[in-house]
């Protein structure tokens, strides 16, 4: 009985050859209509090399099959991702050709698996990576041009490299912001624009376009969300000048695009107003009686602290220092960045001292049940502030009906007391987390003298008295700049 194997013929000559035809769910990947492959004069010969080129075979049609379904799960959508995926396939069939007729060869295999157009030869009924990949092979020469840069490219392209830094990898928000803004660009002017003929008329109809839509509640979306949003926008299309090869003569027509409202000038402080203190105490007292006891901590260190909201929901039990620990001769909060919570900005690293009733909410968050290093379980996690803050809001609301008291509103009420206590820029910014200039341990010297000066200063701010401690080692600058 003579040699059996899958695929193995024998050729007029007697030798033995691998013929195997090339699956049609990859055909439009492996251009050929079989594998062919001589495996020797003798049976002996064609055992050996059998396995081998099988195998071979085996891995070209599994890689072929992996590049169908990267492409498919990829959602290309877009003529220049379709593009970008021809010069990919290209570039294989180049590094595999052995002549610049197989290439051609290629090109005739797959223009066969399609009706021609009978005036331009185009194939017909194609799809957009076939269509790009005959058309590159059929114009080598470099005269076949690239699709011009739409904005739903430049986004998609900002999208998936904003998301390899970790402030975005983190924020689904972001991307989907982006997504809906684009989107509405998309929306006002009718179509998907090229890049490039983005005109200033655009950017105009796209802001107008914004302005007019109504929230839910049948009022007008504010300027200054609008404003966010063209921000958005505007980085997008810079973000396409600069990655994506649009010519340097461009200008984006984002830039300098007014809203026709100063609302998106106000500040935090216009927009936000401290609690006056008969609210102040009424919220308090329904917070600390009506929430969970992780909820009423939170907000009695927000108002000694005048800390960020997901500055506290996000505290590990390493990041409060009381009496008694290393370092800790001033009770405060470290505000550092770590996997669970990210910061604002760099000047929002930072210690703040803890006195009072603050020190006393830090002390009681310490001893709650948890399993886990966050000193506040159902708060401490992706987004934890959010639902801290919903739930904040929701006492606030039963107490005033001011739009523009929030809970961010304990940030003023500590800056306003900061304020009246006379207590320096300095001092202050290094409470707040604000802008320090590159001073602060050219001042100060490090955690230790900062932590002695800021803590007399929140305490003078808060009305408890000094003690000795606080008294200690002299302070040159102090409240005096």
């Amino acid at each position: 009985m003579g040699l059996v194997l899958k695929y193995v013929v024998r050729t007029p000559a007697g030798a033995f050859q691998y013929r195997r035809r090339v699956p049609k769910e990859v055909a439009n990947v492996i251009l050929k209509l079989e594998f062919k492959q001589l495996l020797g004069e003798t049976e002996r010969s064609a055992l050996a090399a059998w396995p081998r080129y099988n195998a071979q075979v085996e891995r070209e049609i599994a890689d072929a099959q992996r590049s169908l379904t990267r492409a498919a799960g990829s959602g290309i959508t877009t003529d220049r991702e379709a593009y970008l995926a021809a010069m990919e396939r290209v570039a294989a069939l180049e590094a595999a050709a052995t002549s610049a007729d197989a290439l051609d060869v290629a090109a005739d295999s797959m223009m066969d698996r399609y009706r021609r157009d009978p005036e331009t030869g185009d194939p017909v009924g194609a799809n957009p990576i076939d269509t790009h990949t005959i058309n590159l092979l059929r114009n080598r020469a470099g005269t076949y041009p690239a699709p011009e840069v739409t904005l739903e490219d430049a986004k998609r392209l900002y999208i998936a490299e904003k998301s390899k830094e970790a402030g975005w990898a983190d924020d689904t928000r972001a991307s989907g912001r982006v997504d809906r803004v684009i989107g509405m660009v998309a929306e006002a002017l009718g179509r998907n624009p090229v890049v490039a003929g983005l005109t200033r008329d655009d950017a105009r109809k796209v802001r107008d376009h914004m302005l007019a839509r109504l929230k839910v509640n049948g009022e007008k979306i504010a300027a200054a969300s609008v404003a966010r949003e063209l921000n958005d926008i505007k980085a997008v299309v810079s973000f396409a000048k600069k990655e994506m090869g649009l010519l340097g003569t461009f200008q984006n027509p984002f830039n300098d695009l007014s809203v026709g409202n100063g609302d998106q000038f106000m500040s935090d402080a216009e927009k936000r107003l401290p609690l006056p203190p008969d609210i102040l105490k009424d919220v308090r007292s329904r917070v600390v009686a009506h929430s969970n006891p992780e909820l009423a901590l939170i907000w009695q260190i927000l108002e000694g602290t005048g800390c960020r909201l997901a500055e506290i929901a996000g505290l590990r039990v390493q990041d409060i220092v009381l009496d008694g620990q290393l370092g800790a001769a001033f009770p405060h909060v470290k505000v550092m960045w770590h996997e669970d919570r990210r910061v604002k900005t760099r000047a929002s690293l930072r210690h703040v001292p803890l006195v009072g009733a603050a020190l006393d909410a830090a002390r009681s968050a310490l001893k709650l049940p948890r399993e886990a290093h966050m000193v506040f379980q159902a708060y401490g996690r992706q987004r934890g502030s959010d639902t801290a803050s919903a739930a904040l809001m929701k006492h606030v609301r039963r107490v005033t009906q001011n739009r523009k008291h929030v809970v961010h509103s304990l940030r003023h009420n500590m800056k306003d007391n900061l304020d009246l206590a006379e207590v320096g820029a300095l001092d202050r910014n290094l409470i707040m987390g604000w802008s320090l200039g590159g001073v602060g341990d050219r001042v100060y010297g490090g955690d230790t003298r900062a932590l002695r000066v800021t803590t007399r200063a929140m305490k003078r701010a808060m009305g408890i008295p000094l003690t000795d401690a606080d008294r200690g080692g002299a302070d040159t600058h102090g409240d005096r700049h």
